[in-house]
């Protein structure tokens, strides 16, 4: 059980140093971070179990290491079964009464990592958080991921997408969408809005802030519980 925490926790140091740096992930610079104290060869150590289990990937043997799907699925299953971290104290002015999915939508697109999206089911309308979609300027990495968005939303793909799983109330869910390392990720989590089930959904390409967004989804719905 030890050993197994230890691996996660060295997964969530190379998944966060990939999505702020962009590139592979090394042992030595590894080594150099506060949250990692192992000897060097334990260090070289755990990052084989890694691969070894699928969770991390290396493009040639001395490259760093890049996250696999699997592994991204992973450190998103943690962040989704563990608490509201403490630092993350997000205002959404969420009022008290219950609020449109209109309004949501928009409180979230401003603050979320990503594009937030928001439907009511069996319905022919959806919003667009007003966001990265809007921005003057972008990397050429978000212009390329933002093209595959505005596809997916003006498609409705993302909408049939997740209408075709079966969803529980108020859980946070994840998936990833696309093929050949052109991936899109999406959590998306389904409430109820004056008696109308809907769906709030936060996506953008596998470089994004996932525990941020976890945190976003999980006070929405803390909020929405307490009412």
């Amino acid at each position: 059980m030890e050993q197994s925490n230890k691996l996660v926790r060295l997964l969530k140091v190379v998944v966060e140093s990939y999505i702020s740096k962009g590139e592979p992930v090394g042992s030595k610079f590894l080594h150099s971070l506060d949250d990692v104290t192992y000897a060097p060869s334990t260090l070289r150590k755990h990052l084989n179990l890694l691969e070894r289990e699928g969770l991390v990937f290396q493009s040639y043997n001395s490259s760093g290491r890049i996250p696999t799907i699997t592994g991204l699925s992973k450190y998103i299953e943690e962040l989704i079964e563990s608490e509201i971290s403490s630092n993350e104290d997000y205002n959404l002015e969420i009022q008290d009464s219950r609020m449109s999915l209109k309004y949501m939508v928009e409180q979230l697109g401003s603050i979320v990592d990503g594009v937030t999206v928001g439907f009511i089911e069996h319905d022919e309308y959806f919003y667009l958080g007003v966001n990265k979609l809007l921005k003057e300027e972008i990397s050429s990495d978000e212009y390329a991921i933002t093209k595959k968005i505005i596809k997916i939303i003006e498609d409705k793909q993302i909408i049939w997408f997740i209408s075709s799983k079966i969803l529980k109330n108020n859980q946070i869910y994840y998936t990833f969408i696309g093929e050949e390392q052109q991936f899109i990720s999406c959590l998306f989590t389904r409430i109820t809005i004056n008696d109308f089930p809907a769906i709030i959904s936060i996506i953008w390409g596998i470089r994004v802030d996932y525990e941020r967004n976890c945190n976003i989804l999980k006070t929405v719905l803390s909020k929405l519980g307490s009412q």
